[in-house]
């Protein structure tokens, strides 16, 4: 019954959504910007390492501001999302569409910031003009620096495809003739800009404030939510026992994961930070405890097989898959065994990513363990140091308990599948 409607009607329908080209670019925009994120979290590892009395022990070497010399470093990157996902994503779907990418992509950077506020009330009540604030260029302008991008791209195209162009000689050398066929879609798209930046003015003070009031926040919302995250486990464990990747699903709501943790940052800067005002579902809820080991906790498969294996199969491909999956790299062991539509593999897929999810909401919400902040790990660090890296001791505490029961879990499955494979070895061995 599950295996016929994912095969006829959600694996169609996933591709639909996957095949479009807004939705390869946005893929490829967004992880173009994933290294900065992990730059980040090395500078902000400095100055809020998970040690407690570290902060004292580097005020007391380094004087009190000491964090200050190091904290442009992370804002340069995680206060800079919007804006840099405005240049990225103009250029991947400028390229799907073979135009100037290049151009495209200045434009793109324009266009965010003619509708970026420009004004900061300041504590004095006072008004500063004429300035850019970092939180609407970081990740609360996600979802404007998206449309801002599809405008852009759309509007250049539209003109191109019109000959509503500058035309130059052929003589002429190429980069002055990219430069004219630009002006008349550049001047299209920063009117068109400013006139939704003048109907945002008067209604909400700005694109992004209103887009962030209406849609962005509501969403953040949700996905903050443990239950959202129960879901958002067990699609990831659903969709890779189908075969179909999870970053169809992930790629969507990585921009509010990393909204949620640099909100719940903002929470904690501000010692306010805690299971009632926090978010649960942010980034490294998903890649450091939702996918230990690669989508459906492959860690529990690969361990397990090493304890059970018998058959010379499993013995080959527990050697094979279990480094890898340390890594959180889970296609050897995925398609070496296959996982792909196996009866015996739907359940432990499923149902370990949910009980990793609860594990996590219950340490959280007892006290057990802090929530997650901005401090990030990258996504291929082995469960330990991720857990320790992003929450402490607690974290890699909980990681182990994690683990060991996702163990439990496959254990059973693992031993049956390992039944099968011994008996088709037996068999082959009769027929030679």
């Amino acid at each position: 019954m599950i295996l016929k409607w994912v095969e006829g009607w959600l694996t169609p329908k996933v591709a639909v959504i996957t095949n479009t080209r807004y939705f390869q670019a946005f893929r490829s925009a967004f992880f173009a910007l994933m290294p900065l994120t992990i730059i980040g979290t090395v500078f902000m590892l400095i100055t809020d390492f998970p040690i407690p009395g570290y902060a004292e022990f580097m005020n007391g070497i380094f004087g009190e501001n000491w964090a200050d010399f190091i904290s442009p470093a992370y804002r340069a990157t995680f206060n800079l999302m919007g804006l840099l996902l405005a240049g990225t994503l103009s250029y991947k779907l400028s390229e799907s569409y073979k135009l100037d990418k290049l151009t495209v992509t200045v434009l793109g950077l324009v266009s965010y910031v003619v509708v970026s506020p420009k004004t900061l009330t300041l504590e004095s009540g006072e008004v500063a003009t004429r300035i850019l604030q970092f939180d609407w260029l970081g990740t609360k302008g996600i979802l404007t620096a998206i449309i801002t991008s599809f405008i852009t791209v759309e509007i250049f195209r539209f003109c191109i495809k019109k000959n509503a162009t500058i035309k130059m000689p052929d003589s002429v050398p190429t980069m002055v003739i990219n430069a004219f066929t630009a002006l008349i879609p550049g001047v299209l798209i920063v009117s068109v800009m400013l006139i939704i930046n003048g109907i945002c003015m008067v209604i909400s003070g700005s694109l992004p404030e209103a887009i962030f009031s209406l849609i962005q926040l509501p969403l953040q919302v949700i996905i903050s939510q443990p239950w959202t995250m129960v879901i958002v486990a067990l699609l990831n464990g659903l969709l890779w026992w189908a075969g179909i990747h999870p970053t169809v699903i992930n790629s969507l709501i990585y921009p509010l994961l990393y909204a949620n943790a640099a909100s719940n940052q903002v929470l904690a800067d501000a010692g306010n930070l805690t299971s009632a005002t926090g978010s649960y579902g942010t980034v490294q809820m998903l890649d450091q405890f939702l996918t230990i080991g690669g989508a459906g906790m492959m860690i529990g498969l690969t361990i397990s097989m090493l304890i059970a294996a018998r058959s010379k199969r499993m013995k080959a491909v527990s050697k094979v898959a279990f480094v890898p999956s340390l890594f959180n790299i889970s296609e050897p062991v995925t398609f070496a065994t296959p996982t792909v539509f196996s009866p015996l593999m739907l359940i432990p897929m499923i149902l370990t990513p949910v009980l990793s999810c609860l594990i996590v909401y219950l340490a959280m919400n007892i006290g057990f363990m802090p929530l997650f902040t901005n401090v990030q790990a990258p996504w291929a660090t082995p469960f330990l140091f991720s857990g320790f890296l992003v929450c402490g001791w607690q974290g890699a505490v909980v990681q182990i308990v994690i683990v060991a029961l996702t163990v439990l879990i496959y254990m059973p499955f693992t031993k049956a599948l390992d039944h099968q494979f011994i008996k088709e070895e037996a068999e082959k061995k009769e027929l030679a």
